[in-house]
């Protein structure tokens, strides 16, 4: 889908620009849709210490569950455009809301975490169809000039339901169950649909280009044999045979994908793009964001339900700062790009991002909710004020033509941004434990307690549970099991044995926020690489760009 298709006149359109009562009707149907999709993201986050100790998960599996979302969303998003414009915008967005809506009851009803890991891959395959026919079906019922007054509506409720996501999930946890964050997508999912099935106009399927399958299925494998060598690394190591094959094979993917670009007339993703030095940076400060995002949404979790015992509420109530102020810092970002340009927002937002992960070292059992607060604040303004450049530099490098295509390759990189952030970042985790945990032990038993702190520390499941942040639940399972051992003073060691647990998470914890502060210094040097403009989408329409990317920073918040 090309951006002059997308803006084509529509029969839905009044005459003399007025706006039609329809085309607001076609704007709640896919904010409805869409809302889904984000509330899904943000809730998940919250429930994840639940759902891996009701489901028994390793601390790789409870990272599947959202990085396999992540992956397959990410492969999706680049071709779902042309699947859209193929199939009509209004069937595919009704088939993705309404699969979206079947797979998250599947979801709830998982009885195993691969059964989970399943459900949450048939989620993403449907939520890569609402985005970009729902953008395109906005485009085409709005007039021109009431696009962005749309857009920012659009916005407005998206981002609503991105920051209130985790409170949402919180209170369903705590109150419920955590199948109720997926549970929870089913009426709204149901009442998209009938308002979009009784609103939305279909669009003529476009007689566009074939679906460059075999380039779909090779980067999506690609990116999958990648993802995996470094979640295998938390089980196996870094240098076991499955985890050195694992990245043996994406990286031959990868090589395969790129001579199957070159080589088709209609290439899923054209090579070309990424001769533009600010396009192929800007690809590479989207991976960089979300990884350091969601080093501090997916981890902070585990800490504040883990190491602080907090409830699940309270957890939604501590991430608040974050995810507001990542959603009010995105139309900030766009009014500060205008007036300073990309390369000092990019800088502002990489300094905000460093400073806020140099705080969060100071993270300890003590630390209260009034002391995060600012680390989070500057971690949503960081967020936002490197995201939103980062689009206008990657679409507003592209040619016109390919507008389409570069827009989903930026949402495709946002996302692998997340899936690599969870996954790097958790393989540090595991490993900083698997080496830490037996000396945390001995130091902490003393000298009578060396045989136990030997067979703790190379305990997979104990080391599993340190790595997910040593809950409550896990520490009441570690007394039970002492007392069944007949360990004297049981009560006592699994006390001992819950400071050396939580000290060591912390330590990996600390490893990770240094590790995404390195890259985020790296990614604000590279912002000087990148052309200091303001985006344009090639007709002198600075106000409509401005708000079509504040829309796609919405869209993206899954995580």
């Amino acid at each position: 889908m090309t951006v002059d298709k997308a803006r084509a006149p529509s029969p839905d359109k009044a005459e003399g620009g007025r706006t039609p009562a329809r085309a607001w009707w076609s704007l709640l149907a896919v904010a409805l849709g869409i809302m889904v999709v984000q509330i899904d993201g943000t809730v998940v986050s919250v429930a994840n210490p639940a759902i891996a100790a009701d489901l028994n998960a390793s601390p790789a599996g409870i990272q599947w569950v959202t990085t396999s979302y992540l992956l397959v969303f990410a492969a999706l998003l680049i071709p779902a455009g042309t699947v859209a414009d193929r199939i009509g915008r209004k069937r595919a967005f009704l088939i993705g809301i309404g699969g979206f809506s079947l797979a998250s009851l599947l979801c709830g009803l998982a009885g195993s975490v691969e059964f989970l890991i399943g459900a949450r891959v048939l989620q993403a395959v449907f939520a890569g169809l609402l985005g970009p026919a729902g953008l395109a079906l906005l485009r085409a019922v709005f007039p021109a000039d009431k696009l962005p007054r749309a857009l920012g509506v659009f916005g407005a409720v998206t981002a609503a339901a991105l920051a209130g996501g985790p409170m949402l999930g919180g209170v369903l946890v705590e109150y419920a169950s955590w199948e109720w964050v997926f549970f929870i997508n089913l009426p709204l999912g149901v009442v998209g649909i009938l308002i979009g099935f009784l609103v939305l106009r279909e669009s003529a399927p476009q007689d566009k280009e074939p679906l460059d399958i075999p380039g779909a299925v090779t980067l999506t494998a690609a990116m999958l044999g990648v993802v995996w060598a470094i979640s295998n690394a938390q089980t196996a190591g870094w240098l076991s045979v499955s985890t050195i094959g694992s990245a043996v094979l994406g990286l031959a993917l990868v090589a395969l994908f790129v001579m199957i670009e070159k080589r088709r007339k209609h290439p899923m993703m054209p090579l070309s793009l990424f001769r533009d030095r600010s396009f192929s940076v800007g690809c590479v400060l989207m991976v960089v964001t979300m990884l350091a995002f969601f080093a501090i949404l997916f981890y902070l979790t585990f800490f504040l339900q883990g190491v602080q015992g907090r409830s699940a509420v309270m957890t939604g109530v501590a991430l608040l700062p974050l995810t507001a102020v990542f959603t009010a810092a995105s139309p900030m970002a766009g009014w500060a790009t205008s007036a300073w340009g990309n390369r000092l927002t990019l800088l502002f937002g990489a300094a905000c991002t460093v400073v806020s992960l140099i705080w969060l070292l100071t993270l300890d059992a003590s630390t209260t909710l009034l002391w995060m607060a600012p680390a989070l604040l500057l971690a949503g303004f960081g967020a936002g004020f490197m995201l939103v450049p980062a689009i206008g530099v990657v679409i507003g490098s592209a040619p016109v033509d390919k507008a389409g295509v570069a827009s989903g390759i930026q949402q495709s990189t946002q996302q692998l941004g997340g899936t690599l952030g969870i996954a790097v970042f958790g393989s540090i985790i595991a490993s900083v434990v698997a080496a830490r945990l037996p000396d945390a032990l001995r130091d902490a038993l003393g000298a009578q307690g060396v045989a136990l702190a030997a067979q703790l520390g190379s305990d997979p499941q104990i080391q599993a549970g340190v790595a997910l942040g040593f809950e409550p639940a896990t520490q009441e399972a570690l007394q039970q099991q002492l007392s069944a051992q007949g360990v004297p003073e049981a009560a006592r060691v699994a006390e001992m044995v819950t400071i050396a647990a939580h000290d060591t998470f912390l330590n990996g914890l600390d490893t990770v926020f240094i590790v995404a502060a390195g890259a985020t210094v790296v990614a604000g040097l590279l912002s000087l690489l990148v052309r200091n403009t303001v985006v344009d989408d090639g007709a002198g329409n600075e106000d409509m760009v401005t708000g079509d990317n504040a829309q796609v920073v919405t869209l993206a918040g899954d995580k």
